[in-house]
């Protein structure tokens, strides 16, 4: 399917489990309210719905994440928030029960079914 960004919400959509793969669609990214986290939004590349979520950063201290990178000497990988987020693999949350959802799929987690990695990530100011 292609990916237009322009496009308004397809709520006719059939629930799939679809892997867009690294999409095109424009999405942004700003601090959660409580800048513990990001907010990651944009359009669904299969449906076109709008889509948010939030990833909380990792506390230092708490895990192991970054521990050889520590060992090395060298800053842990990947080294900004952008870089983070543009390996992170997500999924359609744009609150819509679409038809065909398989009943074991929670209603918190109404979608379309696709999930995707994104290709390029702007940063926005505005909460």
């Amino acid at each position: 399917m292609p990916e237009h960004p322009s496009r308004s919400h397809d709520f006719d959509a059939l629930y799939a489990d679809t892997d867009i793969g690294r999409t095109t669609v424009p999405f942004t990214w700003r601090d959660s309210a409580d800048g513990l986290g990001v907010v990651v939004e944009g359009p669904c590349p299969r449906c076109h719905g709008r889509t948010r979520r939030e990833i909380r950063r990792v506390m230092p201290g708490t895990g192991t994440k970054g521990l050889p990178s520590w060992l090395r000497g060298t800053p842990p990988e990947p080294a900004t928030d952008q870089e983070v987020l543009l390996a992170e693999r997500y999924f359609c949350a744009c609150g819509h029960p679409h038809p065909n959802r398989p009943s074991g799929v929670h209603a918190s987690h109404a979608g379309c079914g696709a999930s995707w990695v994104l290709g390029s990530l702007s940063r926005n100011e505005a909460p």
